[in-house]
């Protein structure tokens, strides 16, 4: 998968260097699928997307490197599975935490009315929540759905996951390998 900023129509076949940590990757590539992933908030943001590419043919040493990479990768996922495993914690919090931002969607039912807005401020409303403006629109419509079917007790549990989860304090840092 490769995050770009530009629409491609599948089917397109180009070539793709990719410059990996001072190594240098020639690709050949077949665009097989692209989707929008988020669209653009702002005149000066750019809408991002995601495509799936197969590799045709590589050049030079390319494919044995990208092998290279892809093996160094998985062996490190193993490595934090088996450390997480026998219950050692990582020495630091390196995983980025979505979240985190000054920007938040307030969602407030209302009437019967789902009202989505974009604040700066983390308070959660009365009926219903304030989460991330970065949660993509999908997840925020499952959970207004879930907030309309769950109990009082569910609501306030739903609450109280939201505002943790746009926390800015820092807890106990959680070992997951992210690639």
């Amino acid at each position: 998968m490769v995050a770009h900023e530009a629409r491609y129509a599948p089917g397109e076949v180009d070539h793709l260097v990719v410059d990996w940590e001072g190594t240098r990757l020639d690709l050949i590539c077949c665009l097989m699928r692209s989707t929008l992933w988020r669209l653009a908030r702002s005149l000066g943001e750019k809408s991002i997307y995601h495509s799936g590419l197969q590799i045709i043919e590589s050049v030079g040493n390319a494919y044995a490197t990208l092998r290279e990479i892809i093996a160094d990768r998985i062996i490190r996922a193993i490595e934090e599975q088996r450390a997480n495993a026998k219950g050692i914690p990582p020495l630091a919090a390196y995983m980025y935490q979505p979240g985190k931002s000054e920007l938040y969607r307030r969602c407030e039912l209302v009437d019967g009315e789902w009202r989505n807005s974009e604040t700066t401020h983390a308070e959660q409303p009365r009926n219903g929540f304030t989460i991330s403006s970065e949660v993509d629109l999908e997840h925020v419509d499952i959970l207004c759905r879930t907030w309309e079917m769950t109990t009082p007790e569910g609501r306030r549990l739903t609450q109280m996951f939201a505002a943790l989860s746009i926390s800015k304090k820092e807890g106990i840092p959680t070992r997951r390998y992210v690639p």
